[in-house]
Formats: C-alpha cells, sequence, structure tokens
C-alpha cells in the first residue's frame, strides 16, 4: 500500500503446492520496512536475472482460459397459397412481400440471441441435438463483473441518491473499470432513456460531451466522450422497443465480436409441381435457414450497464 516499502528481490527457490505454495528469495536492496518480507501483501514479477554464462532456466508453461460457444439452426419458414400468389393486389407481388418479410423476421431473431441468448446444448423434441448460441449481454454478466444498476447499487457513494446527485459517479466508477483494458474506443448499444439520462448529466456539469458522428463500422452514432474513452452510442431499436431494456446499455468492442457460420442464411425454394399425388398442397412452403453464432472474446472490456435517470432506491 506505501510506495516507499516496495523492495526488489532475486527469486531463488519455488515450491509449488496450490494455494500454499512459496517463494525463496536474495534481497537486492535493503528491507525499507519494519515487518520484512512476511508481511508482503503482492509479488510482481518484473522481468528475469541472469548471470553471465549460466544455463537456460527452467520453462514455465500457462494454461489459457478456454471459452467456447455453439451455433444455432435459425429457421424462418414461408408459406403462401396458389390462389394468393396469382392475386393482383394494389401493394405488389404478395409473394415477394411475404418473402421480405420472412427475411426480416429471421434477421431480427438472429439479432436478438446475439445479444440475449444464453448457452446451451440439450436433445430436442426429434431426439437429435439441439443448441442455441450465447449472446453479448450473458456472455458479460457470466465472464465479467463490469454489471451494475445505479437503481440498485448498494455502495453507499449512491445509496438513496438521485441521478443527477450521483449518476456521474457510478458512470464514472463504471467506466474505469471496462477501460482499464484495451484501448480508447467502445461500441454501446443502448435505449432511449440511456440518452436522455447522459443528456440530463451534460447539462448540469459539463463534465460528459456528446457528438454526431459516423463511426468506423459505418452506422451514426453518438459519440460519448469520457475521461476514459470514447464511447459510440447507438440507440437500437431492440432496446427502444422493450419498455424494460430502455434505461440499459451494453459496452463491447467490436473487434471482439466474430459471425461464424456452418450455412450462412440460405433460401430453400419450392417448385409448385414438386407435390404430387393426393396429399399435394395448393400452395408452396419454403424457408430462410442459418446456422451461426458468434465468437466473442475479452469481456473484461465490456460492461453491462442499467437504471439509467432512475433514482436510487436502496
Amino acid at each position: 500500500a506505501n510506495y516507499a516499502d516496495d523492495t526488489n528481490a532475486k527469486v531463488t527457490a519455488v515450491t509449488v503446492n496450490g494455494a500454499s505454495s512459496k517463494i525463496a528469495v536474495n534481497l537486492l536492496e535493503d528491507d525499507p520496512t519494519t515487518t520484512g518480507l512476511a508481511d508482503c501483501d503482492e509479488i510482481l514479477i518484473i522481468g528475469n536475472i541472469n548471470s553471465e554464462g549460466g544455463v537456460m532456466p527452467q520453462a514455465i508453461a500457462y494454461d489459457p482460459s478456454k471459452h467456447y460457444n455453439y451455433t444455432q439452426i435459425f429457421r424462418t419458414p414461408l408459406s403462401i397459397t396458389r390462389t394468393a400468389r396469382k392475386t393482383r393486389l394494389r401493394t405488389g407481388d404478395q409473394y415477394k412481400e411475404a418473402k421480405r418479410e420472412a427475411l426480416e423476421l429471421h434477421s431480427i431473431e438472429m439479432e436478438k440471441a446475439f445479444l440475449y441468448s444464453i448457452k446451451t446444448e440439450n436433445t430436442g423434441s426429434n431426439g437429435k441435438p439441439e443448441r442455441t448460441t450465447q449472446g453479448i449481454i450473458p456472455a458479460i454478466i457470466a465472464s465479467s463483473g463490469n454489471v451494475s444498476s445505479f437503481a440498485t447499487a448498494t455502495d453507499t457513494d449512491y445509496a438513496g441518491k438521485t441521478w443527477l446527485e450521483a449518476g456521474e459517479e457510478w458512470l464514472d466508477a463504471q467506466l474505469t473499470e471496462i477501460f482499464r483494458y484495451g484501448g480508447t474506443d467502445r461500441m454501446a448499444f443502448c435505449g432511449t432513456t440511456v440518452i436522455n439520462a447522459i443528456n440530463k448529466l451534460v447539462k448540469e456539469y459539463g463534465n460528459y460531451k456528446l457528438e454526431a458522428n459516423t463511426a468506423e463500422y459505418g452506422i451514426k452514432v453518438k459519440t460519448w466522450l469520457t475521461p476514459f474513452g470514447d464511447i459510440h452510442l447507438k440507440v437500437h431499436p431492440l432496446f427502444s422497443y422493450q419498455t424494460t431494456d430502455r434505461d440499459k446499455m451494453v459496452i463491447f468492442d467490436p473487434k471482439d465480436l466474430v459471425y461464424r457460420y456452418i450455412d450462412d442464411t440460405s433460401f430453400y425454394k419450392e417448385s409448385e409441381k414438386q407435390n404430387t399425388g393426393r396429399g399435394r398442397v395448393d400452395g408452396t412452403d419454403e424457408e430462410f435457414l442459418t446456422e451461426c453464432g458468434l465468437e466473442h472474446h475479452h469481456f473484461e472490456k465490456c460492461g453491462y450497464l442499467a437504471g439509467f435517470g432512475t433514482d436510487n432506491t436502496v
């Protein structure tokens, strides 16, 4: 805790025994503390030291933390009767419109999964494997400590205070952790309440700034300039549509996300004359199908924040 107590030493022996592991050291300088190294609360490796003509030191291997995800099969059917296909409408070709709607719904369902879905592997009703892909928000909740809501924060600095009284302090604490690793640029999806709440802090204190911008990802955003880094805010339709998500924000780095697929979006068309015999359907049944998922990395750079603009009730 006191910089004046820092002491440099050379490790001379290592005993590996789980939580009871030990090291032996020779001091490279006088110990400035009165209690000695027995009271040392943290050891930091700052390099390695070798004598002239020495032998090669022992190698050290590190086990990586393994993360994995599943691909999910998305299917959106398109069914239309022969009569509907051949009926002339003032609104245009009914089949083309139905096909457009099916593709739009297909993409919306995939986008929802990439945000909200958890990772599962089970057996479907037909006895075959059935999987769901893990979305960004559940991945952050499961693997990162950067999850908080101002409305329910128990820290005494925010407890019982209004958004204007302590919202900025709460945001500073969260952004400190989110920007501790990686670069100084992030992307964020949020609801309309979030923009309104941040704008209130801007008007009240002027420590933050919102600028209209176009991110390198090619979408128009509001860039939120903070002392810790820049966050490109995008009011997301799914967050704004759902009432309970309007005060939430998910922060991530798009460079850490990879779209993985076994089969990318394909349209399976059915010929009108394909079904023959007594059981032939007077119409066509077609579908869009995608089997895909997200590969994501470095959750400590991400965050999931809620309670924007809401007074703390603790």
